[in-house]
Parts: C-alpha cells; sequence; structure tokens
C-alpha cells in the first residue's frame, strides 16, 4: 500500500486496521539507531511493553518488541514511523514473534559479503507487514486469507479508509 505518508495519516489508521484483524499480540522487529535508543527503551519501561534485542552493536541494535494491546501499539508506533521514516528496518508479524538474526551471504551490490540479518520464516495464516522506507508505504507479506485479494484487503480497512487500486505495469 502507498499513496501516503505515514506521519501525515490520521493516528487511528494502523492501530484500528490492526485490531480489525486481530493482529495481537503484535511483534516489532527493528533497527533501533544508537540516537533512537534511549527514547525507545523509555517509551518500552513506561508503557510496559517487553522487548530484547537480538544484536546489540553501539552504533545500529536489532529489537523485537511484544505489543499486546492497541494502546501499546499507539504509544510505541510513532517512534517507530520515526525510525522506518529514516530508512531503518521496521516491520512486525502477528501474533507470532519468528524474528531471528543470522550470518547470511549477501546477494547484488554486497555480492559475497557475509553478515547478519534479520530473517523472517512466515508459517500459516502469517503476515509480515514492513514500514517502507521514508514512511510512504507499508508492504504485507502474507499467506492469510484476509490479504489474497485488493477486495479482502479493503475489507480489514478501518471505514475512513478509501482505497483506490493502481496497477503497475
Amino acid at each position: 500500500m502507498d499513496g501516503f505518508y505515514l506521519p501525515e495519516c490520521d493516528v487511528n489508521f494502523v492501530p484500528l486496521w490492526m485490531e480489525s484483524i486481530k493482529a495481537f499480540p503484535i511483534y516489532f522487529c527493528a533497527e533501533i539507531p544508537s540516537y533512537w535508543k534511549e527514547d525507545y527503551e523509555e517509551l518500552c519501561q513506561k508503557w510496559i511493553i517487553d522487548y530484547k534485542y537480538l544484536t546489540n552493536n553501539p552504533n545500529l541494535s536489532v529489537s523485537v518488541t511484544e505489543i499486546k494491546n492497541v494502546n501499546q501499539f499507539r504509544e510505541i508506533f510513532p517512534i517507530f514511523i520515526s525510525i522506518g521514516s529514516g530508512n531503518d528496518l521496521v516491520i512486525w508479524s502477528t501474533n507470532t514473534d519468528f524474528f531471528r538474526v543470522e550470518e547470511r551471504q549477501w546477494q547484488g551490490n554486497w555480492e559475497g559479503k557475509i553478515g547478519k540479518a534479520v530473517v523472517v520464516k512466515i508459517d500459516k495464516e502469517m503476515s509480515v507487514f514492513w514500514l517502507g522506507y521514508n514512511g510512504h508505504s507499508i508492504v504485507v507479506l502474507s499467506n492469510n486469507t484476509d490479504f489474497s485479494t485488493y477486495e479482502t484487503i479493503c475489507e480489514t480497512l478501518p471505514s475512513f479508509v478509501k482505497p483506490t487500486k493502481c496497477e503497475y505495469e
């Protein structure tokens, strides 16, 4: 989904959408830059949000955050929008934490380089959401029937969201 800018969207859009699809608990996996780390940890402590670090490096750490309800989601999502809009990885899954970090060989521009990467394994009826670069999109990877067609996706959106179908060639 694209054609919007998350920092300027109705603050209820994503929380209501996640409620609609019965996504809780939600597990965010995010790259936390050092300059966001203190704010992130304070938010988690203030709103009693569980988190763990998969990697804990001085400049950039990877964390998984468990969001149990829509109230916690509303409090933590703005920082994830900021992090994702800064082009750091922010993805989340519905109902199950299946994120891990593994050594992998890169493809493409860094062909042959071996480094740590976030790995996702989707099981039955699972969905992964990626906050697109610059906060201009949300990508959904899913084998859940709620996301099998344009029409079924639209049925899950809050009533105030008026989607427009665009087909790319």
